[in-house]
Order: structure tokens, then sequence, then C-alpha cells
């Protein structure tokens, strides 16, 4: 998508120059008719879009293959068929395999007894374990869980003992507080007295005694402390004692499922003991092929390829399977253009066989890379392209797997707005943008109005215009290029 300027007109110029009087001094009534083309100024929807080009394919395409080395006995569709899902389309001839498969199966039966037997008594002894187990007859696990619960009980008994060393410790120091406190009492008044002279020895007797008491308080803060750290040292071995006992507890589960494996690894080994099992799977191999020699579709479609010859290789590609009522187009979109579309932009579909008719699709995918080399690199040229599928909405189309077709993705849609030609508008001295208007006069001649717009929303051919002064029914000039405001004009076809 290319984008378009909006061409400067002579008015621009000559603003420049400082001659603005020229576009008026053209309009006398000496001067020759300049002759325009115009469009009737309507309202309309104008779009924005990026063009690109793109091939249908179906949606839902399946390729239906046999890897059975059996030759094809019948074929039962055409291309162009229709087929529902579960349809027989083709019988590959295994008449070989049905009689291979009787001969295995009659070898397997005699080898049967003996291995059920064996199994049998695998079985039962692996649930006879699993019983002991269930109702507790485990002694591993029962000594155990035995020594989990002493472990937990001497836990929750190092756990008071330590909660009543720390209370026994909170009382000893509120104890060596109150002696400090009276030690200090004591020597006040002591020294109280001693000011006084009052009898001191009796009062020194008692700041003894008061150290004295407070020396056995500290003494016991010591020795609870010591019973605190005891505590706390038993309530780390009873801790201990319990995790280790949890360890030996999952030990013997582990032990108890290591020998419950080991009695199902028996059954197992039972089970693998003859070659009965082997040949009963290869004789269920054989068995699938010989379901698969009879060829169905896996999806509902239509035939658009048929591989399959009766006589011929049965193994390989046999038939594609295509839903053709659901379409999408596959197209590149270059990358000058990437940025400008975005997943469930509408789409405009033409194709080359069904001419001007539009169908309408929307964009479904967009490659998160460029188109990669043959290597499977990225492409670092400017030329990149990202591959995207665009899903047909319409239905029931005239479109056909295989047509090439024209896109138009549309990026942006404005609804009922005034849309003209770039060469139709122009800048004035004031630098605004502007048309001009084919303006009838009495005498029937026709002059050119200059009206300022607002341009907005632009195509690769067209800009939308708005303003005031515009209403539906103006003629505006296609071309602005030779008018000037006041010019007098003849409206050709």
């Amino acid at each position: 998508m290319k984008t378009k300027k909006i061409i400067l007109t002579a008015v621009t110029l000559l603003a420049t120059s400082g001659i603005i009087v020229a576009f008026t001094a053209g309009t006398s009534s000496g001067s020759q008719n300049a002759d325009v083309r115009t469009i009737v100024l309507e309202k309309e929807t104008l779009t924005q879009t990026v063009s690109a080009t793109g091939m249908v394919y179906s949606s839902q395409s399946t390729e239906v293959y046999s890897n059975l080395n059996y030759p094809v006995g019948t074929v039962h569709v055409s291309v162009g068929d229709r087929v529902d899902e579960g349809d027989v389309l083709a019988k590959l001839d295994m008449f070989a395999l049905e009689s291979d498969i009787s001969q295995k199966q009659a070898a397997v039966s005699a080898a049967q007894a003996t291995a059920n037997q064996n199994l049998t008594v695998a079985r039962k002894d692996l649930e006879t374990y699993r019983r002991n187990v269930e109702n507790g007859n485990d002694s591993t696990l029962q000594n155990a869980e035995s020594s989990v619960s002493t472990a937990e009980r001497d836990v929750q008994s190092a756990e008071i003992d330590v909660q009543n060393a720390e209370f026994d410790v909170q009382t000893a120091e509120l104890d060596v507080q109150s002696a400090k406190n009276d030690v200090s009492s004591a020597r006040r008044d002591y020294y109280d007295e001693i000011a006084t002279e009052s009898d001191s020895d009796k009062l020194w007797d008692t700041v003894t005694q008061k150290e004295t008491a407070l020396e056995k308080a500290q003494t016991n803060l010591e020795k609870v402390r010591s019973n605190l750290e005891k505590s706390r040292t038993n309530l780390e071995k009873a801790n201990a004692n319990l995790e280790n006992a949890k360890n030996s507890l999952e030990t013997a589960k582990v032990s108890s499922n290591d020998n419950l494996a080991a009695y199902q690894d028996k059954v197992k080994s039972a089970q693998l003991s003859t070659n009965y099992d082997d040949q009963y799977i290869a004789i269920e191999k054989q068995q699938n092929d010989l379901e698969k020699g009879t060829v169905t579709a896996p999806v509902s479609g239509t035939i658009t390829q048929v591989n399959a010859v009766e006589g011929g290789s049965g193994n390989g590609l046999l038939f594609v399977i295509q839903e053709t009522e659901s379409l999408k187009v596959v197209t590149n979109i270059k990358e000058y253009d990437i940025a400008s579309v975005s997943i469930g932009d509408k789409v405009a579909i033409k194709a080359d066989a069904t001419g001007e008719k539009v169908f309408e699709g929307v964009l479904a995918k967009i490659a998160p890379t460029s188109t990669l080399t043959s290597g499977g690199g990225i492409q670092s040229s400017t030329d990149s392209e990202y591959e995207a599928e665009i899903a047909v909405v319409s239905t029931q189309t005239e479109l056909r797997v295989g047509m090439n077709t024209r896109l138009n993705i549309i990026t942006r849609e404005k609804k009922n707005v005034y849309a003209v030609p770039y060469e139709a508008v122009g800048i004035n001295g004031a630098g605004e943008p502007v048309v001009y208007i084919a303006v009838m006069q009495e005498d029937g001649s026709c002059i050119a109005e200059a009206v300022i717009v607002e341009t907005g929303l632009e195509t690769d051919l067209y800009v939308e215009i708005s303003g005031d002064s515009l209403s539906d029914g103006m003629l505006v000039i296609k071309s602005i290029e030779g008018i000037a405001p006041g010019a007098k004009v003849q409206i050709i076809a």
C-alpha cells in the first residue's frame, strides 16, 4: 500500500512569491474557459487496503495412506465422489494374511494353558502379600510405626520439660531482680542511718543478709538455666530420635513397596514366561493389519485424488479427501505491508476464473517469520514476504481449489464520508487543504470556487475530505492543475 501526497497548486507557489492576485486576474470576460471534469460529491464508504494475490486451497485436506504390502483388491470411489467419514474407499487382497493368522492362532493355543496356570499362581502370591500389608501383618512396618509413636511421646514430654525449665528460669530471674532491689534498699537504709549517726551495725547486718540472699538467688538462676539447657538438649535428642524413627518407617514402607513390586514383577514375568504373549501381540498386529485392509474415509469430504489401482500396490498414498465447501486462500504479504494488516481484517476476494465477483474473507493467520529459503533459513532480502491464510467466509461460492485470486485486505474502513481523487485536493496560500467546486452562474457560465476542507483517510486513489461547506451534489473538479479560484471553467464529459 503506497500513500500519495496532496498536490501543491500554483496557489502555494505564487503565495511564496507574494503574487496572490494572479488567481483573480484571469477571470475577465474575455478569458477562455478551462475544460474540467467533475465528480458529484456524495457520501460513500472509503477503505484502505493492502493488495495481494493467492491461491485457493481446501481448509481441510486429508491424505489417506496405507503401509501394507498387499495388492489392491477393489476400488470403491472415483475423483469427485462425496464421501462421509467411515465410508469404504478400497479393499486390499488380504487372503495370504488371513491364512497366516489362522496358523499362528493354533500354535498359541498349545502354550496358553501352561502360561495361564503360572500366571494364576503368581497372582495368588501377590494378593496374599497385599492382604497381609493391608491387614497390618507386616512386622517390620508395625515395629517402625510403634517406634515413631514412642518417639513422638518422648518429644512431647521433652517439650513440656523445656517449658517448665523456661518457667523456672523466668521465676529465678524475677527472684534475682527482687534480691537486687532488696540489696539496694538495705544499702540506702544503711547509708541514711550513718548520716544521722544512728545504730549502723544492725543495718549493715541486714545488707549482708540481703547480699547473701542475692547470691543464693543468682546461684539458683545458674542452676535452673543449666537445667533449661539440659532440657533443650534432651528435646533435640528426642526430635532426632523421632526423625530417625520416621526415616526408619519410610525405609520400612519402601521395603514393603519393594516387596510388593517384586511380587508384581513375578506376575509380569509369568505373563512373559512363554512365547504366548509375544505371539499373541504378533497375531493382534496382524489382525489390526487385516482390519486396515478395508480402507475407509477418516473424514467427510470430496475425493480429489485416487492413486489406488486394482491389482496395484496398496502401500503409500491411496486417496486425497478435501473439504471443498470450506476454503482458504494462501497468500504472501510484502514486508512493507505486514505492519498494516492484522488478524481479523476483512478481505475482498476475486478469482481470475470468476471475473469481478467479490467474495468475503477474513485474515485468519500470519506466519511469525518471513518465507524461508530452500535451506530453511530466514530471507535477509528487503523483498521478504510473510505467508498468510485467508478464511473464505462466503458460502456456496464459485471458488474452486487451485484457482488464482486477487485480494484486497481492508486495513481501515470509514463509512458515510466524502472522498475525492488525490488530484482534486490542493493547498491554498494559508497552507490549508482546498478543493474546487464548479459553481453555475446566472448567465449559464461556471466558475471554480475554492472550498477549505480537512483531509482524513487516504487510499491508493482517494482521500477523505470533510468540512462545513461540503454538501451532497456538489460538483468537485477532479484535477486542480491549472485552475485558480474564480476561474471560468467548462465542464466536459
